[in-house]
């Protein structure tokens, strides 16, 4: 199965986290509406993680807070680590990351309506690919409204 559209009157963020243990930890997210039209994306650099995990819940973390500061109330976070998914809808739990846990869980409760799925990573391609690729020089956060060419082709691909 594919990528799927989210519910009438939602967004659909699909993000992802990369993690080198010599590098700050880098995202990457794409967002779209109900009817799988590209609304933005975008890409930053984080700080440096201890492991992937982490990666990914910084790459949530700022993945909410991109949506949540362009006006987006109603949205559906899907990622490619399954276990993210697990310890957020609380089929597992984990005390060493307790904090990142904590955070997101308190950005979700700013959005009217909020919800965590997996997602294989094939069909997170476009948000895997912003998440390894390089920044502009010298930008740490970059925003964009149109879609990037980086990403054009692995979008093309999901709608066909």
């Amino acid at each position: 199965m594919g990528w799927t559209r989210p519910p009438h009157g939602w967004k659909k963020c699909n993000y992802d986290g990369s993690y080198n243990r010599e590098m700050p930890s880098k995202a990457g997210w794409v967002i779209r509406d109900e009817s799988g039209q590209f609304v933005s994306a975008g890409q930053a650099t984080g700080n440096h993680t201890s492991n992937a995990l982490e990666s990914e819940f910084q790459a949530l973390l700022i993945a909410m807070q991109s949506c949540w500061s362009h006006g987006h109330r109603k949205i559906w976070f899907e990622g490619d680590n399954r276990e993210v998914m697990e310890i957020l809808n609380r089929r597992k739990s984990r005390f060493d990351i307790f904090n990142w846990i904590r955070d997101v869980q308190a950005w979700k409760q700013r959005f009217q309506e909020c919800r965590f799925t997996w997602i294989n990573r094939k069909q997170n391609k476009p948000a895997d690919i912003l998440a390894k690729s390089h920044l502009p020089q010298n930008e740490q956060f970059k925003f964009y409204d149109y879609i990037p060419i980086v990403i054009s082709s692995a979008l093309q691909l999901e709608n066909s």
